[in-house]
């Protein structure tokens, strides 16, 4: 389906700075009172940022009070966790030692798993209420755990500042254009989602199916409505952000377009913020944790909300590394209706001790580098950081012959591409472009390891709605699961 301007009626608006006053209407006010008489917990943890945002001393001493009642409680009202803090030295008799953090063990979903009804605690502190939640399952199956009001409360409150940092405040118009079915369906179906959704000057999209006229009706809406900030699926709103230029769509410039639900690559983020015109800011959290950490308008890292997260790389040696890439571990601070302490979450990304310039006192998470399982294995047991075939694939789609690609490593540590053409394209075309990626495929993995193409009509999406750029199928000698 080719543009037609006509169809579309895009529209220009003209905004220099792009960062508006907030909007002096009745939404902010309202806002805050509904907090104020149904979660109290928001307003007084935006009060806690606010008063540490500028200070080390004061985040360090909420950070560390925070982590010391958060694991007497696991140690007191979960059996799990009586024990492990007890073997490491973490709580004894009841005394917490946080110069012994380190040494407890990591939990992982299988723990939780097999531990569900362990990781529970006896009793809640009062006014605390728990509710189940399930994860993503974007490496195979869901895993059901429990959170409670306060937590909640938190990650609104987190969630509220992070989009203030970038120039979208409480009240102004939102547009969440979201690739996951089952957060669209929780966040669109109800007279309560659609009050809240009226209440927050919140509009949904779906780009989990981005047909064109998908993609047209995005544009057309967002053209339309001109929210303040785009808060989007990084695999949908990458797929609408190449179509404007590929088809050089005049579209509302936000103050921000804030990406989840997956790490956002550089090539990314340049298609993104050269369709919109605003800048591409990366957001992270999960289901699990909540809002970890996302970048301000200085983008040079992202802020880790410290006073509700513990965040940690793990190196090799299975401690923490500064400076280098790691396995991401992350302890909530403020769930108490089940203490998740050192989560292994399955991502991997670099800490800082690089301040941002924007001054806040926030610690940085440098880069998030992609998923654990993304990480493939050649023959020597190396292991390749997915970005570099990532990078192949950036390097080698939108080219008006290849449209997708796919790096899939075997159990035979083969390396299958999966490709998708562009419709006008053939494979004949495709040929040259091929033999550019066996070259860097077999650069890395080495000449011996076989490296075959696929053509497929459209590669599918995980099932969290992701666009798996790479998959393990089984790591050569390490006892990976097969996904």
């Amino acid at each position: 389906m080719s543009y037609n301007p006509q169809v579309l009626d895009p529209l220009i608006v003209s905004r220099p700075d792009r960062i508006a006053a907030p909007d002096r209407n009745w939404r902010a006010p309202f806002i805050r009172a509904a907090f104020r008489l149904q979660n109290p917990e928001v307003l007084r943890e935006l009060e806690v940022i606010q008063s540490v945002e500028r200070s080390p001393a004061r985040l360090k001493a909420v950070h560390d009070a925070r982590l010391e009642r958060l694991l007497h409680h696991a140690w007191s009202q979960t059996d799990y966790y009586r024990e492990v803090l007890e073997a490491c030295g973490a709580v004894r008799s009841g005394q917490v030692n946080l110069d012994r953090f380190e040494d407890i063990p990591f939990l992982t979903k299988d723990i939780i798993r097999s531990q569900g009804d362990r990781l529970m605690p006896k009793s809640l502190p009062a006014g605390r209420k728990a509710h189940t939640n399930l994860s993503g399952g974007s490496t195979g199956q869901p895993v059901r755990f429990w959170q409670d009001n306060v937590y909640w409360g938190v990650t609104i409150a987190t969630r509220t500042h992070h989009f203030s940092t970038v120039g979208k405040e409480m009240g102004q118009r939102e547009m969440k254009i979201w690739g996951n079915e089952q957060d669209f369906r929780k966040g669109t179906i109800g007279w309560k989602a659609k009050f809240e959704n009226f209440v927050y000057n919140r509009k949904f999209e779906q780009c989990w199916h981005l047909p064109d006229e998908r993609i047209l009706a995005i544009i057309r809406q967002i053209n339309e409505w001109q929210p303040q900030m785009l808060w989007c699926y990084r695999d949908g709103i990458d797929g609408v952000a190449r179509y404007i230029n590929e088809h050089g769509i005049r579209v509302h410039a936000p103050a921000s377009v804030v990406l989840g639900g997956a790490t956002v690559y550089p090539f990314m983020a340049q298609a993104i913020e050269r369709a919109f015109k605003s800048p591409a800011i990366s957001a992270y959290g999960s289901r699990e944790v909540g809002a970890v950490a996302c970048q301000c308008l200085e983008r040079g890292g992202l802020h880790i909300a410290t006073q509700a997260h513990l965040v940690e790389a793990i190196g090799p040696d299975q401690r923490p590394v500064m400076e280098a890439d790691g396995e991401l571990a992350i302890t909530p601070l403020m769930n108490y209706a089940m203490p998740f302490i050192r989560y292994r979450i399955g991502d991997r990304g670099r800490m800082t001790r690089r301040p941002c310039t924007c001054g806040r006192a926030f610690p940085m998470l440098d880069a998030l580098t992609g998923r654990v399982v993304e990480v493939l294995h050649n023959r020597k047991g190396e292991q390749i950081d997915p970005i570099f075939f990532i990078w192949i694939m950036a390097e080698k789609i939108n080219n008006k012959v290849l449209k997708k690609g796919q790096i899939v490593q075997e159990e035979d540590g083969a390396i299958t591409v999966n490709l998708v053409l562009e419709p006008d394209a053939t494979m004949l075309q495709a040929q040259p472009h091929l033999e550019e990626i066996r070259e860097a495929v077999t650069l890395v993995m080495g000449p011996e390891c076989p490296v075959q193409f696929t053509f497929m009509d459209a590669i599918p999406l995980s099932q969290s709605g992701k666009f798996p750029y790479i998959v393990r199928r089984k790591s050569l000698e390490s006892g990976c699961p097969t996904l």
